[in-house]
């Protein structure tokens, strides 16, 4: 009887109600602080290309460029190698996202999407580089006219490589394949830094990208698991201009690490240097005693 009252009372309650009821397994994962189902946070509104990594290894390893802030029914992929019949290639959307299959030959990609309505054109733009040794540069693919407004790396950063805080990195802004001088530039961090600057008379402008990480320590407190210990966070760099009655909007999205010579880096880097001073100790003792001991034998000799 009393289990047939409860199934009554739970038909009884109102359906926005249980809406907002989570249900028993969710309840028991946020108890254990388990929860990974949760939407990656919105830290920009300008639109993103997010490579996402799938498969075990390198041979069954699947890339889905996932779109964000944009409405695109195609991507286009560009090769650093040129001379390639695939080297511009669509890549169709799909729903996870666009697949980017390995290519033949590997190195550089850049990935565009486009959303074009009555008076508004909006393109998104990334890097993936593909594993391959002594890559080809990918200047000339960069220099490709793809669209209207354009935000070009350059360079971009040298392979298995990325951006550094504190780091001043160039970039070219054109508009119809013509450089455009005092431009503003706008850049966003998902560790919430935003900054502005403007083109100098050829397009081009010198990005300080902010080291706006928080301690190891804190980090890692903060993020409860050690999820928190990878460093590195995400930018984009975007560009808005109107011109013949229409606005376009260009972003460029890619990943960034901590300055390489920050307090971090060089207290390990003094630490690893006084250990093998130390280590080094014994040797040059016992080398000293060396060259001593004929010196010491030849002074007897002469005594005698």
């Amino acid at each position: 009887m009393l289990r047939k009252a409860i199934c009554l009372v739970c038909l009884a309650l109102p359906a926005s109600l249980w809406a907002v009821m989570p249900p028993a397994h969710d309840h028991a994962a946020m108890t254990s602080g388990q929860v990974s189902m949760q939407q990656p946070r919105e830290w920009t509104a300008y639109p993103l290309l997010k490579p996402r990594m799938s498969g075990s290894n390198r041979t069954n390893q699947v890339i889905t460029v996932v779109p964000q802030n944009i409405v695109t029914a195609l991507f286009d992929a560009y090769s650093n190698n040129l001379q390639e019949a695939d080297a511009h290639r669509q890549l169709p959307m799909e729903m996870a996202g666009a697949r980017l299959d390995k290519p033949a030959t590997e190195g550089f990609h850049l990935l565009t999407a486009r959303e074009e309505q009555a008076d508004k054109v909006r393109v998104a733009s990334t890097v993936h580089f593909f594993g391959e040794r002594g890559a080809k540069n990918p200047t000339a693919m960069f220099m490709l006219q793809k669209n209207e407004l354009e935000i070009i790396p350059q360079p971009y950063p040298r392979e298995h490589s990325r951006y550094r805080a504190n780091g001043a990195w160039q970039f070219l802004v054109r508009f119809n394949g013509q450089p455009l001088a005092n431009q503003k530039v706008v850049l966003e961090t998902s560790n919430d830094s935003r900054q502005e600057f403007l083109t100098d008379a050829e397009g081009k402008v010198a990005v300080r990208i902010p080291d706006d990480f928080r301690p190891v320590a804190e980090q890692a407190q903060g993020a409860g698991h050690d999820h928190g210990m990878r460093r590195g966070a995400d930018l984009v760099l975007a560009v808005e201009r109107a011109e013949a009655g229409k606005t376009y909007l260009t972003a460029f999205n890619s990943s960034y690490g901590p300055d390489a010579f920050d307090g971090r880096s060089l207290g390990w880097g003094l630490g690893f240097t006084l250990l093998g001073m130390l280590g080094a100790a014994p040797l040059l003792r016992r080398k000293q005693k060396a060259e001593a001991a004929p010196v010491a034998a030849d002074d007897k000799k002469e005594e005698v």
